[in-house]
Order: C-alpha cells, then sequence, then structure tokens
C-alpha cells in the first residue's frame, strides 16, 4: 500500500482565488458609464476618429499653444464629466471639443500646413497612432513620424491569415449577420480568447 503524501498548505492567493471561484468582480480601476453620458461622447469620439484618420497625431502640433492647450483641457473636462457621470457636462464638453477640432483643422491649413501625405490607413487605438501603410516607404514615416506605429496592410494580413484564423473566422460569422459590426476590444485568456463586438 502506498504511503499518502501530505499535501502542501496553499498559498494565501490560491485559498483566495478559491474562495471567489464563481463570482464576478470588476478590475479595480473600471468604470461603467451611464447610458447618457455613453450617448453624449460617442460624437465625439467619432469626430476624433475622423480627425486622426486625416491628421493622425499632427494636428495638435500645428496650430498656435493655446489651441492645443484649450484642447487638452476640454478633454479632462469631458474626462471629469464621464467619471462623474455628469451626462449634461459631458455634451457640452463634448460638442466643445468638436467645434474644437474644426477651428484646429481650419486653422492648420491656413496657417500652410497639410495633413501627412500617407497612402494609408490612420486610426488611434488606446492613445496610439497606427499606420497601416498601402504604398511607400514605411521608413520614411517612421522617421517622419515617430510616434507612429506603421505597419503595412500585408503585414497585417499575413499576421492575421496564420495567428488568428480561428478568430477571423467567428467575427466573419457575426459580420455575415450584422455587417456594421466592429471589434472593439480583444481579450486573450488562458482558456478562450473573447472579442466584443
Amino acid at each position: 500500500m502506498a504511503k499518502a503524501t501530505k499535501a502542501k498548505p496553499k498559498s494565501a492567493a490560491a485559498k483566495k482565488a478559491m474562495a471567489e471561484r464563481g463570482t464576478f468582480k470588476r478590475e479595480a480601476d473600471a468604470h461603467t458609464y451611464s447610458p447618457l453620458v455613453y450617448a453624449a461622447v460617442r460624437p465625439y469620439v467619432a469626430a476624433s476618429a475622423r480627425s486622426v484618420a486625416v491628421w493622425g497625431d499632427t494636428l495638435v502640433d500645428c496650430v498656435p499653444p493655446a489651441y492645443a492647450v484649450r484642447y487638452r483641457e476640454l478633454k479632462d473636462e469631458l474626462d471629469y464629466a464621464m467619471r462623474v457621470s455628469d451626462a449634461e457636462l459631458a455634451v457640452a464638453a463634448a460638442q466643445s471639443l468638436m467645434k474644437a477640432l474644426e477651428v484646429m483643422d481650419v486653422n492648420a491649413r491656413a496657417s500652410g500646413h497639410q495633413p501627412p501625405a500617407v497612402d494609408g490607413v490612420l486610426c488611434e487605438r488606446g492613445g496610439k497612432v497606427y499606420c497601416f501603410v498601402i504604398s511607400g516607404s514605411m521608413s520614411a514615416i517612421r522617421q517622419r513620424w515617430p510616434t507612429w506605429l506603421v505597419y503595412h496592410v500585408s503585414d497585417v494580413c499575413a499576421m492575421m491569415e496564420n495567428q488568428w484564423q480561428d478568430m477571423m473566422a467567428a467575427v466573419n460569422k457575426v459580420t455575415d449577420a450584422f455587417p456594421d459590426a466592429k471589434v472593439t476590444r480583444y481579450t486573450p485568456t488562458s482558456l478562450d480568447d473573447t472579442l466584443d463586438f
């Protein structure tokens, strides 16, 4: 008969994980916004995405410092309004930010600045500007705009094809049913990869 081995004492983290099994706990810094605040912010988010698609992150560098500072102040006001769930303040800040983007665009062009000439697509995600190049010199783009993450479109396609084939099949299944659906977040986990639409 084999001698039973004595189990090692469980760590505090293991005990805590076992005690919390089956419960859902939000991350400490996670915040849920009210539907009204979300509705107030959406038009600005769309306007900001359109601006980034044209200017990347260069627009605030092409306007007088007072414009750039005021734009930053407005972004801080919107952030505050969102954190305290003040829909009226969020509406006011979002409208001001949308107007600021228009004014900065006009002012930058009037001062002789032009949007970056890139044959590709610019977008912002997580505070970073991504440039997906269709043609042209990637090294020249990287040297001219060192804060951008620059990739050739074929690189992205190769990665999607080889690394995320099953995931992209799931995306295609969703977009077949909902043609306007977009992936809003990718959360890799050890058990399953999850995509939020």
